[in-house]
Protein backbone atom coordinates (compact mmCIF):
# COMPACT_ATOMS: atom_id res chain seq x y z
CA UNK A 1 0.00 0.00 0.00
CA UNK A 2 1.60 3.32 -0.90
CA UNK A 3 2.00 5.73 1.97
CA UNK A 4 0.59 8.53 0.55
CA UNK A 5 -2.23 8.24 -2.72
CA UNK A 6 -4.53 10.74 -4.64
CA UNK A 7 -7.62 9.45 -5.67
CA UNK A 8 -9.43 10.49 -8.54
CA UNK A 9 -8.22 14.18 -7.38
CA UNK A 10 -9.63 17.65 -8.51
CA UNK A 11 -8.90 20.88 -8.01
CA UNK A 12 -10.85 24.27 -9.55
CA UNK A 13 -10.17 27.67 -8.98
CA UNK A 14 -12.26 30.34 -10.43
CA UNK A 15 -14.21 27.77 -12.30
CA UNK A 16 -10.83 26.50 -13.85
CA UNK A 17 -9.66 23.08 -13.94
CA UNK A 18 -6.26 22.97 -12.25
CA UNK A 19 -6.21 19.38 -11.83
CA UNK A 20 -7.70 16.62 -13.25
CA UNK A 21 -8.71 13.30 -12.29
CA UNK A 22 -5.25 12.63 -10.80
CA UNK A 23 -4.68 9.00 -9.64
CA UNK A 24 -0.71 8.54 -8.06
CA UNK A 25 0.62 6.58 -4.86
CA UNK A 26 3.86 7.39 -3.50
CA UNK A 27 5.53 4.24 -2.10
CA UNK A 28 7.38 4.44 1.54
CA UNK A 29 10.97 5.94 0.74
CA UNK A 30 10.85 6.35 -2.46
CA UNK A 31 11.65 9.40 -4.58
CA UNK A 32 8.94 10.63 -6.63
CA UNK A 33 9.76 13.44 -9.09
CA UNK A 34 6.81 15.35 -10.20
CA UNK A 35 7.86 17.00 -13.77
CA UNK A 36 5.96 19.34 -16.29
CA UNK A 37 5.78 22.78 -17.55
CA UNK A 38 4.78 26.02 -15.74
CA UNK A 39 1.26 25.74 -15.83
CA UNK A 40 0.86 22.24 -15.74
CA UNK A 41 -0.71 21.72 -11.83
CA UNK A 42 2.71 20.70 -9.94
CA UNK A 43 2.60 22.74 -7.09
CA UNK A 44 -0.69 22.84 -6.47
CA UNK A 45 -0.46 18.94 -6.81
CA UNK A 46 1.80 19.25 -3.95
CA UNK A 47 0.36 21.81 -2.03
CA UNK A 48 -2.99 18.81 -1.59
CA UNK A 49 -0.55 16.32 -0.99
CA UNK A 50 0.65 18.71 1.73
CA UNK A 51 -2.92 19.16 3.15
CA UNK A 52 -2.10 23.03 2.87
CA UNK A 53 -5.13 22.72 -0.29
CA UNK A 54 -8.17 20.94 -0.10
CA UNK A 55 -8.98 18.91 -3.48
CA UNK A 56 -12.25 19.95 -4.86
CA UNK A 57 -13.18 16.65 -5.57
CA UNK A 58 -11.38 13.03 -4.81
CA UNK A 59 -9.20 12.15 -2.16
CA UNK A 60 -5.44 12.11 -0.46
CA UNK A 61 -4.82 9.15 1.25
CA UNK A 62 -1.77 8.82 4.33
CA UNK A 63 -1.02 5.46 5.46
CA UNK A 64 -4.77 4.04 3.98
CA UNK A 65 -6.24 6.36 5.95
CA UNK A 66 -8.22 10.24 4.53
CA UNK A 67 -5.80 12.45 5.32
CA UNK A 68 -8.71 15.25 6.48
CA UNK A 69 -9.92 12.64 9.37
CA UNK A 70 -6.31 12.40 11.11
CA UNK A 71 -5.05 14.28 13.96
CA UNK A 72 -2.95 17.03 13.96
CA UNK A 73 0.11 15.14 15.39
CA UNK A 74 -0.44 12.63 12.07
CA UNK A 75 -0.89 15.26 9.82
CA UNK A 76 2.54 16.85 11.09
CA UNK A 77 4.64 14.04 9.81
CA UNK A 78 4.01 15.40 6.29
CA UNK A 79 6.32 18.66 5.81
CA UNK A 80 6.86 20.81 2.52
CA UNK A 81 9.84 23.32 1.71
CA UNK A 82 8.54 26.03 -0.45
CA UNK A 83 11.11 27.79 -3.71
CA UNK A 84 13.01 29.64 -1.83
CA UNK A 85 12.19 28.45 1.58
CA UNK A 86 10.40 31.30 4.50
CA UNK A 87 12.26 32.72 7.44
CA UNK A 88 11.59 34.44 10.02
CA UNK A 89 13.90 37.38 10.72
CA UNK A 90 15.75 35.70 13.03
CA UNK A 91 19.21 33.66 13.83
CA UNK A 92 19.16 30.57 11.96
CA UNK A 93 18.80 28.56 15.01
CA UNK A 94 15.76 29.98 15.94
CA UNK A 95 14.70 29.37 12.93
CA UNK A 96 15.35 25.74 13.08
CA UNK A 97 14.08 25.46 16.94
CA UNK A 98 11.04 27.78 16.53
CA UNK A 99 8.15 24.77 15.47
CA UNK A 100 9.97 22.48 18.33
CA UNK A 101 9.47 25.27 20.61
CA UNK A 102 5.80 25.99 20.19
CA UNK A 103 4.97 22.11 20.52
CA UNK A 104 6.95 21.81 24.21
CA UNK A 105 9.76 19.55 22.75
CA UNK A 106 12.10 19.81 25.80
CA UNK A 107 15.42 22.59 25.63
CA UNK A 108 17.80 19.65 25.19
CA UNK A 109 16.33 18.05 22.66
CA UNK A 110 15.68 20.80 20.87
CA UNK A 111 19.18 21.83 20.75
CA UNK A 112 20.38 17.98 19.29
CA UNK A 113 17.62 17.87 16.56
CA UNK A 114 18.43 21.18 15.65
CA UNK A 115 22.17 20.33 15.63
CA UNK A 116 21.46 17.18 13.92
CA UNK A 117 19.37 18.80 11.23
CA UNK A 118 21.90 21.76 10.47
CA UNK A 119 24.62 19.28 10.02
CA UNK A 120 22.34 17.52 7.23
CA UNK A 121 22.27 20.49 5.43
CA UNK A 122 25.63 21.60 5.88
CA UNK A 123 25.22 24.61 7.67
CA UNK A 124 26.78 23.38 11.11
CA UNK A 125 28.58 26.79 12.71
CA UNK A 126 25.60 29.08 11.54
CA UNK A 127 22.92 28.68 14.56
CA UNK A 128 24.23 32.66 15.40
CA UNK A 129 23.46 33.76 12.00
CA UNK A 130 20.73 36.02 10.85
CA UNK A 131 18.34 34.27 8.51
CA UNK A 132 18.29 37.12 6.42
CA UNK A 133 21.93 37.75 5.83
CA UNK A 134 21.90 34.13 3.75
CA UNK A 135 22.48 33.74 0.27
CA UNK A 136 19.92 32.53 -2.00
CA UNK A 137 20.94 28.32 -1.62
CA UNK A 138 22.35 28.72 2.19
CA UNK A 139 18.51 30.37 2.52
CA UNK A 140 17.28 27.00 0.46
CA UNK A 141 19.26 24.73 2.74
CA UNK A 142 17.92 26.34 6.16
CA UNK A 143 14.42 25.40 4.96
CA UNK A 144 15.47 21.80 4.54
CA UNK A 145 16.37 21.90 8.06
CA UNK A 146 13.40 23.61 9.22
CA UNK A 147 11.42 20.62 7.90
CA UNK A 148 13.57 18.16 8.36
CA UNK A 149 14.20 18.99 12.05
CA UNK A 150 10.89 17.62 12.79
CA UNK A 151 11.39 14.32 11.24
CA UNK A 152 8.58 13.98 8.94
CA UNK A 153 7.95 10.73 7.11
CA UNK A 154 7.12 12.44 4.07
CA UNK A 155 9.17 15.73 2.66
CA UNK A 156 7.42 17.73 -0.49
CA UNK A 157 9.57 19.82 -2.69
CA UNK A 158 8.90 23.09 -4.78
CA UNK A 159 11.34 23.48 -7.33
CA UNK A 160 14.35 23.10 -4.75
CA UNK A 161 17.28 24.37 -6.93
CA UNK A 162 14.96 26.78 -8.99
CA UNK A 163 17.24 30.43 -9.45
CA UNK A 164 20.64 28.62 -7.99
CA UNK A 165 24.34 28.15 -9.27
CA UNK A 166 25.45 24.75 -10.44
CA UNK A 167 27.44 24.55 -7.14
CA UNK A 168 24.31 25.09 -5.06
CA UNK A 169 22.31 22.91 -7.70
CA UNK A 170 24.49 20.15 -6.46
CA UNK A 171 24.66 20.44 -3.06
CA UNK A 172 20.64 20.59 -2.96
CA UNK A 173 20.77 17.13 -4.88
CA UNK A 174 23.36 15.60 -2.49
CA UNK A 175 21.26 16.59 0.45
CA UNK A 176 18.28 15.01 -1.38
CA UNK A 177 19.65 11.64 -1.72
CA UNK A 178 21.03 12.49 2.50
CA UNK A 179 17.31 12.75 3.62
CA UNK A 180 16.28 10.10 1.57
CA UNK A 181 19.21 7.54 3.35
CA UNK A 182 17.24 8.51 6.61
CA UNK A 183 14.20 6.74 5.00
CA UNK A 184 11.84 9.58 4.85
CA UNK A 185 9.92 9.55 1.41
CA UNK A 186 10.58 12.59 -0.45
CA UNK A 187 8.18 14.28 -3.97
CA UNK A 188 9.57 16.71 -5.59
CA UNK A 189 8.40 18.87 -8.37
CA UNK A 190 11.02 20.26 -10.60
CA UNK A 191 10.81 20.74 -14.41
CA UNK A 192 14.49 19.88 -14.93
CA UNK A 193 15.53 16.78 -16.44
CA UNK A 194 19.35 16.28 -15.34
CA UNK A 195 17.77 16.62 -11.88
CA UNK A 196 14.60 14.48 -12.30
CA UNK A 197 17.29 11.59 -13.85
CA UNK A 198 19.78 12.20 -11.19
CA UNK A 199 16.97 11.81 -8.14
CA UNK A 200 13.84 10.20 -9.15
CA UNK A 201 13.02 6.24 -8.49
CA UNK A 202 9.68 7.31 -10.32
CA UNK A 203 8.83 10.43 -12.21
CA UNK A 204 4.73 11.38 -13.24
CA UNK A 205 4.79 14.05 -16.22
CA UNK A 206 1.91 16.47 -15.80
CA UNK A 207 0.79 18.56 -18.83
CA UNK A 208 -2.51 20.34 -18.63
CA UNK A 209 -3.42 19.46 -15.16
CA UNK A 210 -3.40 15.61 -16.05
CA UNK A 211 -0.66 12.77 -15.40
CA UNK A 212 0.31 11.64 -18.96
CA UNK A 213 2.86 9.54 -17.57
CA UNK A 214 3.91 7.78 -14.06
CA UNK A 215 6.83 5.83 -14.20
CA UNK A 216 11.03 4.73 -14.09
CA UNK A 217 13.03 7.50 -15.05
CA UNK A 218 14.23 4.71 -17.37
CA UNK A 219 10.54 4.11 -18.61
CA UNK A 220 9.94 7.68 -18.67
CA UNK A 221 12.95 9.07 -20.68
CA UNK A 222 13.47 5.74 -23.32
CA UNK A 223 9.80 5.31 -23.34
CA UNK A 224 7.82 7.89 -23.10
CA UNK A 225 3.81 6.96 -23.74
CA UNK A 226 2.99 10.14 -25.60
CA UNK A 227 4.95 12.68 -28.19
CA UNK A 228 4.14 15.34 -25.12
CA UNK A 229 6.13 13.64 -22.89
CA UNK A 230 9.23 12.59 -25.65
CA UNK A 231 9.60 16.01 -26.64
CA UNK A 232 9.33 16.96 -22.45
CA UNK A 233 12.08 14.73 -21.23
CA UNK A 234 14.12 16.08 -24.35
CA UNK A 235 13.72 13.65 -27.18
CA UNK A 236 14.34 15.80 -30.26
CA UNK A 237 13.59 13.55 -32.75
CA UNK A 238 10.07 12.54 -32.75
CA UNK A 239 9.17 11.34 -36.36
CA UNK A 240 5.54 10.48 -37.49
CA UNK A 241 5.46 7.45 -39.19
CA UNK A 242 3.62 4.15 -40.71
CA UNK A 243 4.41 0.78 -39.66
CA UNK A 244 5.56 -1.18 -42.99
CA UNK A 245 5.96 -4.59 -40.92
CA UNK A 246 5.62 -5.92 -37.69
CA UNK A 247 6.10 -9.13 -36.54
CA UNK A 248 8.52 -10.82 -33.54
CA UNK A 249 11.91 -10.00 -34.90
CA UNK A 250 10.96 -6.34 -35.12
CA UNK A 251 8.76 -3.27 -36.37
CA UNK A 252 9.78 -2.53 -39.94
CA UNK A 253 8.97 1.81 -40.34
CA UNK A 254 8.75 4.66 -43.11
CA UNK A 255 8.97 8.16 -42.19
CA UNK A 256 9.53 10.59 -44.69
CA UNK A 257 12.45 9.32 -47.22
CA UNK A 258 13.82 6.49 -44.32
CA UNK A 259 12.95 3.30 -43.50
CA UNK A 260 14.07 2.05 -40.29
CA UNK A 261 14.19 -0.69 -38.38
CA UNK A 262 12.94 -0.89 -34.43
CA UNK A 263 12.26 -3.26 -31.46
CA UNK A 264 9.14 -5.49 -31.43
CA UNK A 265 6.10 -3.58 -30.24
CA UNK A 266 2.39 -4.25 -30.38
CA UNK A 267 1.56 -2.37 -33.46
CA UNK A 268 -0.69 -3.15 -36.40
CA UNK A 269 1.01 -3.37 -40.33
CA UNK A 270 -0.29 0.03 -42.04
CA UNK A 271 -0.91 1.93 -38.23
CA UNK A 272 0.11 5.18 -38.21
CA UNK A 273 2.78 5.84 -35.06
CA UNK A 274 5.32 8.08 -33.55
CA UNK A 275 8.73 7.08 -33.88
CA UNK A 276 11.90 8.51 -31.48
CA UNK A 277 15.31 8.50 -30.51
CA UNK A 278 17.29 10.19 -28.12
CA UNK A 279 19.84 12.66 -29.42
CA UNK A 280 22.34 11.32 -27.64
CA UNK A 281 21.42 7.55 -28.93
CA UNK A 282 22.81 8.93 -32.50
CA UNK A 283 25.45 6.93 -33.46
CA UNK A 284 28.52 8.75 -35.84
CA UNK A 285 30.45 6.76 -38.40
CA UNK A 286 33.69 7.58 -39.77
CA UNK A 287 33.57 8.05 -43.27
CA UNK A 288 36.79 6.94 -44.21
CA UNK A 289 36.30 3.72 -42.58
CA UNK A 290 34.51 0.40 -44.36
CA UNK A 291 30.83 0.52 -43.28
CA UNK A 292 29.88 -2.19 -40.06
CA UNK A 293 27.46 -4.89 -41.68
CA UNK A 294 25.70 -5.36 -38.67
CA UNK A 295 24.63 -1.68 -38.34
CA UNK A 296 20.95 -1.28 -39.03
CA UNK A 297 19.73 1.96 -39.86
CA UNK A 298 22.41 3.69 -41.60
CA UNK A 299 21.77 6.65 -43.20
CA UNK A 300 24.08 9.92 -45.16
CA UNK A 301 22.52 13.41 -44.15
CA UNK A 302 24.47 17.14 -44.44
CA UNK A 303 25.39 18.90 -41.31
CA UNK A 304 22.94 22.21 -41.12
CA UNK A 305 23.55 23.58 -38.22
CA UNK A 306 26.27 22.79 -34.59
CA UNK A 307 25.47 24.15 -31.34
CA UNK A 308 28.50 23.52 -29.08
CA UNK A 309 28.25 22.85 -25.45
CA UNK A 310 30.16 21.86 -22.28
CA UNK A 311 30.98 18.10 -22.94
CA UNK A 312 29.04 18.32 -26.60
CA UNK A 313 27.80 19.30 -29.67
CA UNK A 314 24.66 19.41 -31.12
CA UNK A 315 24.54 18.50 -34.71
CA UNK A 316 21.42 19.24 -36.58
CA UNK A 317 21.54 16.76 -40.01
CA UNK A 318 19.08 16.99 -43.33
CA UNK A 319 18.26 13.31 -43.70
CA UNK A 320 15.99 12.76 -46.41
CA UNK A 321 12.54 14.89 -45.29
CA UNK A 322 13.40 15.60 -42.06
CA UNK A 323 15.63 17.34 -39.74
CA UNK A 324 18.00 14.69 -37.17
CA UNK A 325 19.00 15.81 -33.88
CA UNK A 326 22.19 14.35 -32.48
CA UNK A 327 24.56 15.16 -29.66
CA UNK A 328 28.06 14.13 -30.29
CA UNK A 329 30.66 14.60 -27.45
CA UNK A 330 32.68 16.81 -28.37
CA UNK A 331 36.11 15.39 -28.39
CA UNK A 332 34.66 13.26 -31.28
CA UNK A 333 32.97 16.33 -33.14
CA UNK A 334 36.70 17.64 -33.07
CA UNK A 335 38.12 14.51 -33.76
CA UNK A 336 36.03 14.14 -37.08
CA UNK A 337 36.40 17.57 -37.85
CA UNK A 338 32.39 18.19 -38.20
CA UNK A 339 31.31 21.50 -39.64
CA UNK A 340 28.24 23.07 -41.59
CA UNK A 341 27.59 21.79 -45.31
CA UNK A 342 29.58 18.53 -44.61
CA UNK A 343 28.07 15.03 -45.27
CA UNK A 344 27.90 12.31 -42.19
CA UNK A 345 26.90 8.99 -41.79
CA UNK A 346 24.41 7.71 -39.21
CA UNK A 347 23.10 5.17 -37.30
CA UNK A 348 20.07 5.19 -35.46
CA UNK A 349 20.33 2.09 -33.24
CA UNK A 350 17.29 -0.18 -33.89
CA UNK A 351 17.24 -0.72 -29.43
CA UNK A 352 17.55 2.95 -28.76
CA UNK A 353 14.42 3.62 -31.62
CA UNK A 354 11.06 3.78 -29.90
CA UNK A 355 7.65 3.59 -31.49
CA UNK A 356 4.76 5.36 -29.41
CA UNK A 357 1.80 4.03 -31.38
CA UNK A 358 -0.86 5.90 -32.52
Amino acid sequence: MALLEARGVWREYDGREVLRDINLGVERGEVLVVMGPSGAGKTTLLRILSLIDRPTRGEVLFDGCDTWDLSLALRRRIAMVFQGGATFDATVYKNVAYGLDVRGVREEEIKDRVAGALALVGLSGYEGRRARTLSWGEAQRLGFAMATVFQPEVLLLDEPTANLDPINEGAIEEIIRRIKGLGITVVIATHKQAEAYGLADRIAVMNDGKVEQLGTRQEVFYRPRTPFVAAFMGVRNIFEGRVLKADPSGVRVTTRGMEVLAPPRDVREGEKIHLCIRPEEVLFLRQDRPLDPRLKNVFTGRVVGLAPRATTVRVELQVGGDLLVADIPRHVAEKMAVAVGQEMRVSLKSEALHIIPG
